[in-house]
């Protein structure tokens, strides 16, 4: 008896959860336009603070909805009346719960649950480690390894500069980019790179797209890009903090972004794979921002987006007992 009730409360919890996620998700999708435009009010900084803190809302509130209705029964009083439910919802909707015991069975039930809900994630990043390690292997044989330079140099003349990897990062140039600058426009260009390898971009990128499923695809391509953004500003700022001059980091943008429009670039293009180049994702912006001085400090939205994640973790164990009691009465109306 225990063991079926403890199955269907997690059940119902689950349900809960995952509902919660789908709706918030949908919300914070219509909603993203109008959050993105104040973006740009913030600090370039505060980017990625932002960005993953709108992004975690439908998780972390799915999971604390989910922890508080599989926990609303076990404070109730075993096989009477549930001490938890006010009198309203005792005459119209609660039922006498059974004994909540941690039998093995219950326990192995929470954690097929768990496995239904991570396997897929796990069998994602697998996949992606191996083919970051194919394409990998693939790069180095057309490589050789510049010791002076800590980086694999490309036998191409195109234009690149990448950071490629999950867990086992590499570091291209084509020879093509290190004979088109100056020595000390390529040391900047392997410290951005180097901040790439050194940050893990590559695991940030990818639990960023796993909070990002339940919202539309494309609030999931907008939270995405502006986080390589924000990804691509912290490495120019690590570049500047290195060789001591921002002017000389944003000198090196402008000179790659002309050499850009004049040799095509040869960085891996494939969904699947986190390249991470110091040629991408919005040089005006990062150079507006490399210039700026002082940095605008208007940070306000990340404190709100904070805030929301905050009070909406306590909104979900307040809602908790009564979507506990309205979901068991639907699936009560819906399989009797």
């Amino acid at each position: 008896m225990g063991n079926a009730a403890f199955l269907t409360n997690l059940g119902i919890a689950f349900f809960a959860a995952l509902l919660a996620a789908l709706i918030i998700g949908a919300v914070q999708s219509a909603v993203w336009p109008r959050f993105h435009r104040h973006l740009s009010q913030l600090s370039p900084r505060q980017y990625g603070r932002a960005i993953f803190g709108y992004a975690s809302v439908p998780f972390v509130v799915s999971l604390a909805l989910f922890v508080s209705c599989a926990a609303v029964p076990t404070s109730a009083g075993f096989n009477s009346m549930p001490t938890h439910c006010h009198f309203e919802m005792m005459v119209t909707s609660c039922r006498p719960h059974e004994p909540m015991l941690l039998t093995r069975l219950a326990v192995l039930g929470f954690l097929a649950v768990l496995a239904l809900l991570t396997m897929p994630i796990v069998l994602i990043f697998v996949h992606r480690m191996r083919l970051h390690g194919r394409v990998i292997r693939d790069l180095e044989t057309w490589s050789r390894y510049d010791p002076e330079l800590g980086a694999w140099v490309v036998k191409s003349r195109t234009i690149s500069a990448f950071c490629v990897g999950i867990v086992r990062r590499r570091i291209f140039v084509s020879e093509g980019l290190l004979a088109s600058i100056v020595p000390e426009q390529a040391r900047i260009v392997l410290d951005h790179e180097r901040a790439h390898a050194r940050r893990a971009d590559a695991l940030s990128l990818f639990a960023l797209q796993v909070l990002t499923l339940p919202f539309f695809p494309s609030a999931r391509r907008g939270l995405a890009d502006e986080f390589l953004i924000a990804v691509e500003y912290e490495c120019d700022r690590y570049a500047a903090s290195q060789c001591g001059d921002r002017l000389a980091v944003a000198e090196a943008l402008i000179t790659l972004g002309r050499l850009r429009q004049q040799k095509r670039s040869c960085e891996p293009e494939t969904a699947s794979l986190s390249v991470f180049s110091v040629l991408g994702q919005s040089l005006e912006r990062r150079i507006s921002w490399l210039v700026q001085s002082p940095l605008p400090m208007r940070d306000s939205g990340a404190v709100l987006v904070e805030r929301l994640v905050c009070y909406a973790v306590i909104v979900s164990f307040i809602v908790a007992e009564p979507v506990h009691h309205g979901l068991e009465q639907v699936l009560m109306l819906a399989f009797n």
